[in-house]
């Protein structure tokens, strides 16, 4: 997930004056009169019991009845400063380098020379996949939320309302498939989001790929970058279609302190909680898990500027809020637990680093600044520093005998370094990009895929430490084990061999060329595609395979994720196209990598990239590519 040039640059400053930070910020809950403070809780033999009352807050959203939630101590939605621009309009994309009080954009990208950077054949490549998978979708699928490739026939795992389709549109406006784009325009316009059969929705993934892939949409072909010759209808349709869905969602805030629950109900517009239980005491907690729950604050302040409600923005800020003042201090600053008590706001396990579960809280921290500069995103900002600091600190591992190899330690419940990553965990590589074992942390990832049969690489792993001892005393008498770490660095654990079509590495591969312009990284992504195209696809798409170290994957899983065609696909071609479309310093890209316009002047219809004319339905095949 992008990180800024400028912005690392800060990471690695602080690095080398590492002595000058204060853990937590001094004055982090004073400096803003504004910024809300978790509530005093004490913790007995019994559940934890808060110490505070206050009155609800009422807020309203448009369309959507009346309803409360309480409030932290400080906090008021009305004395938070002005965003940045201006948003009490509503009229398109604010940032169009137009208007006169937006910053200068920040360069972030490599300079490379006009006409260089870009493979088109590659590009046509990947476009070639993106059009085979979608073609399978649309016909086996089309209006289901995801294909099953197996059986060919489509599945509704995802509330019925057509996923692969929403999370699909930007790649496809981005690849200038017109054709494509009108048919997902056609049905989007259609989706009645205010309602499903399929029970509570799950708030988090509903957001970043519905709510965001319709945003990044609306804002690409607002953009005046790319073609836009569609019903005017059909493309305000997008934002409305955000605005409905996010106007639902926005009830699972109603929790007392504003954290959000894990699903809502739609038909009573009720959260419904998550629930965590303590092993050493046997007490239950409802519970937000803090991706979950960290993971609206830049789509939701994108919509608050799209729309001119700041609703969105202050429900996301609200949450935030206890994430950055954690409490119970992490065991490493800036590395917080996986889950949240939503009743006190306190944090309830240890198990932080930068891996599933908390991983997009932390991306978006940074994502967020980039996206403005505000007071409270500096200080989203500051806090990612002491994460970052602390990742290169205490969880950036080199496995025995392999002291040039980096991997990032996730830590269990109770803060201990488990000697373990997961593929999510791999989108730090473009997270941390300017910190001195930064490339270190994206070459571990890829040393997952080039060193296995398939070249893919697998769900999660583990590793030897400097003492050649693993996490689980049961991995030191593992002679397979042992024996692919001696010659790899690294083994995999039964039952973690699967390759599920995530993003996060070549994601990483992305920001590292699109940043350093080093051809290495493309040449890796390259061959990760290479690798995907030739162990998932089938003949009715691509799938997830079962084990990355039997030949051809094993055997096949029935599933192709809408993330396919969002991420893996998308990422893949912004390496070998033009680097001048959808360039770092104009776009942020949300955690399923739909692209919105940065905050800034020169955000939106200004450089290159744009494109326009007919369809790019048909590319050629892969033989004889480079």
């Amino acid at each position: 997930m992008a990180i800024p040039l400028l912005y690392l640059s800060l990471f690695a400053a602080s690095i080398a004056a590492e002595d000058s930070v204060t853990y937590p910020p001094a004055a982090w809950s004073t400096s803003i009169g504004w910024w809300p403070t978790p509530p005093f809780v004490t913790e007995s033999s019994g559940p934890i019991v808060p110490h505070y009352s206050t009155p609800p807050v009422t807020t309203s959203l448009s369309g959507v009845p009346e309803y409360t939630y309480t409030s932290p101590p400080g906090y008021s939605g009305t004395t938070a400063p002005t965003p940045f621009p201006n948003t009490t309009g509503s009229a398109g994309p604010s940032s169009t380098g137009v208007n006169s009080t937006l910053p200068a954009c920040k360069p972030i990208q490599y300079d490379f020379p006009a006409g260089s950077g870009g493979n088109a054949e590659r590009a046509a490549a990947i476009v070639e996949a993106y059009l085979y998978g979608w073609e399978a979708y649309a016909k086996h699928a089309f209006g289901k939320d995801e294909l099953q490739p197996l059986n060919a026939s489509g599945v509704n795992d995802w509330y019925g309302w057509g996923v692969t389709i929403v999370d699909a549109i930007d790649t496809a406006i981005i690849m200038n498939l017109t054709d494509v784009v009108a048919q997902q325009l056609a049905f989007i316009q259609k989706i009645d989001f205010t309602t499903t059969t399929y029970g509570p929705v799950e708030i988090f993934d509903v957001s970043i790929r519905y709510v965001g892939g319709l945003i990044s949409a609306y804002d690409l072909l607002k953009s005046g970058q790319f073609f836009d010759d569609y019903p005017q209808g059909q493309i305000d349709a997008l934002l409305s279609q955000a605005v409905s869905l996010a106007d639902k969602i926005a009830f699972g805030f109603n929790s007392p302190t504003g954290l959000s629950s894990t699903d809502v109900n739609f038909t009573s517009n009720e959260p419904v909680f998550g629930t965590y239980t303590i092993a050493a005491t046997n007490v239950t907690y409802n519970s937000t898990n803090t991706a979950s729950t960290g993971t609206f604050i830049l789509d939701w302040s994108r919509l608050s500027d799209l729309t001119g409600n700041q609703t969105y923005r202050q429900l996301s800020e609200r949450a935030e809020s206890y994430l950055v003042n954690p409490s119970p201090a992490p065991v490493y600053p800036g590395l917080v637990g996986t889950q949240f008590d939503v009743d006190t706001g306190r944090m309830l396990t240890f198990d932080g680093g930068f891996e599933a579960g908390v991983d997009s809280f932390l991306e978006y921290l940074i994502k967020t600044y980039q996206y403005e500069e505000t007071a409270t995103t500096t200080q989203y900002k500051d806090f990612w520093l002491q994460a970052a600091q602390s990742a290169m600190k205490y969880i950036a591992l080199h496995p025995y005998g392999f002291p040039d190899l980096t991997f990032l330690s996730e830590l269990d419940v109770n803060g201990t370094i488990a000697l373990t990553e997961d593929d999510f965990t791999c989108f730090a590589g473009g997270n941390f990009l300017l910190g001195a074992k930064l490339l270190a942390v994206t070459d571990g990832c890829h040393q997952t895929y080039n060193t296995t049969l398939t070249g893919l690489g697998p769900i999660q792993w583990s590793w030897y430490n400097a003492s050649n001892q693993a996490y689980d005393p049961r991995d030191d008498n593992d002679t397979p084990e042992r024996k692919f770490a001696a010659k790899y660095g690294y083994f995999i654990p039964d039952g973690d061999e699967g390759w599920a079509s995530r993003p996060e590495p070549t994601e990483s591969l992305f920001y590292a060329y699109r940043i350093t312009g080093d051809a290495r990284w493309a040449e890796y992504a390259w061959q990760n595609f290479l690798a995907i195209n030739e162990t998932a696809r089938n003949p009715n798409g691509f799938a997830t395979v079962n084990n990355v170290n039997e030949p051809f994957g094993g055997s096949m899983t029935n599933a192709l994720d809408s993330f396919f065609f969002a991420e893996v696909t998308k990422y893949l071609y912004l390496v070998f196209s033009d680097p001048s479309l959808i360039d770092l310093s104009r776009w942020v890209f949300n955690t399923e990598a739909h692209p919105f316009l940065v905050q800034c002047s020169g955000g939106g219809g200004v450089g290159g990239g744009g494109v326009s004319g007919t369809s790019n339905s048909t590319a050629a095949s892969l033989t004889g590519y480079p």
